[in-house]
């Protein structure tokens, strides 16, 4: 396979508009035609998986966490970024990083079902689509040829919905000017044409291909069409989860719950043990961000990582517990996911994804928990 086809796996997962605005995400190293036989799967872009991705002879690393954050003004080996890069480079690696887009697609979702939650919601909206509003006057004769060609190009998404337009018929009039075209009616005379109106709603990322499709086919010489930019926001995703325990649990018992499905060592607990939880937020990794989000939703609990004192201290006399199993260990299952989601996805799937009929290996990098607890 090449690597830009694994690329298009990957951001049919975690498009990169998913991703927050600071964040850094996509091919950061290395070329996309790059034949790619083995790819390793890691949370981080450390010395150590990169050196076990050059051993390997891996033709493609892709990691959670990106390499390259900020603007960076030289590589050379004598800075620990540079040194990655250079080593990737060299030795012919396409590098990939799925960060805050893969939180927004799958992240806290996959995290929410492992501890059974119900009547799940985004806990911080960071993503929702654009969408437009487009009335175009036809013909009738023409109205559902119009309409096909506008709804073949991604026109008419609502939800779990394809295809929806509104048609409502009525008349139209205009007095085509010397010099013009008319398809019917005559110059310098006042012409009624029998004609429906379509509306409908398109995405911003498809408004320019529903647009033309549109003018393709229609009849007029000069079309007669609005577009309004709404309000509405659909397709809403955000940073981490929030929703429903089932169970009857105390806040000691989520704790050792957290222990068990991320398989940490440890775990940190703020809050009352014997308090039983109902309402849970989870946000995989570093979670501080989305505090306030958590204690506005009422939420009993916060499951995360990398909270520091002050803000766990805060966090409980707002009324919310805090469950840190630690970044690296709230996020490491994601590993095991993107494995099992690439082979599925080439071995499972009718598309011929496939280059020159070769197979595709995908491994997981030999991490571990960055810090180790002295008891």
């Amino acid at each position: 396979m090449e690597c830009r086809e694994i690329i298009k796996l990957m951001e049919k997962l975690a498009p990169c508009k998913y991703a927050l605005e600071w964040d850094n995400v996509g091919l950061l190293v290395g070329r996309d035609n790059k034949d790619v036989k083995t790819v390793m799967v890691a949370l981080d872009s450390s010395m150590a998986v990169i050196e076990e991705a050059v051993k390997n002879n891996v033709d493609m690393l892709i990691t959670h966490h990106p390499l390259i954050f900020s603007p960076i003004k030289r590589v050379n080996f004598n800075d620990p970024i540079g040194k990655k890069i250079f080593l990737l480079a060299n030795n012919d690696i396409s590098y990939y990083a799925a960060h805050t887009n893969l939180d927004v697609a799958v992240m806290a979702h996959i995290a929410g079902k492992m501890f059974g939650l119900t009547n799940t919601n985004s806990l911080e909206e960071s993503y929702s689509e654009t969408v437009y509003k487009v009335s175009v006057f036809v013909p009738v004769s023409h109205a559902l040829k119009v309409r096909d060609a506008m709804t073949r190009e991604g026109a008419g998404y609502i939800g779990g919905y394809s295809h929806c337009t509104f048609m409502g018929d009525g008349k139209g009039s205009f007095k085509a000017l010397d010099g013009s075209e008319p398809y019917v009616g005559l110059v310098n005379e006042l012409t009624t044409v029998d004609e429906t109106k379509i509306e409908t709603v398109v995405k911003e990322e498809n408004l320019d291909r529903v647009i033309k499709a549109m003018l393709k086919v229609h009849p007029y010489e000069e079309v007669a069409y609005d577009i309004y930019k709404l309000e509405n926001k659909i397709d809403e995703k955000g940073i981490g989860i929030r929703g429903y325990i089932n169970n009857d649990i105390t806040l000691e018992e989520l704790a050792n719950m957290v222990k068990d499905k991320f398989e940490a060592d440890t775990v940190k607990v703020c809050g009352n043990l014997r308090k039983k939880v109902v309402s849970v937020a989870i946000c995989p990794g570093a979670g501080k961000s989305v505090i306030k989000n958590a204690i506005k939703a009422k939420v009993d609990v916060l499951i995360t990582g990398d909270i520091d004192h002050h803000t766990a201290l805060d966090a409980w006399e707002a009324g919310m517990a805090i469950i840190d199993g630690g970044h690296f260990m709230t996020e490491h299952f994601i590993v095991d996911y993107l494995r099992d989601y690439l082979i599925n996805s080439v071995y499972n799937s009718d598309d011929d994804l496939f280059s020159n009929n070769r197979k595709l290996e995908v491994i997981k990098a030999q991490e571990k928990e960055p810090f180790t607890v002295l008891n």
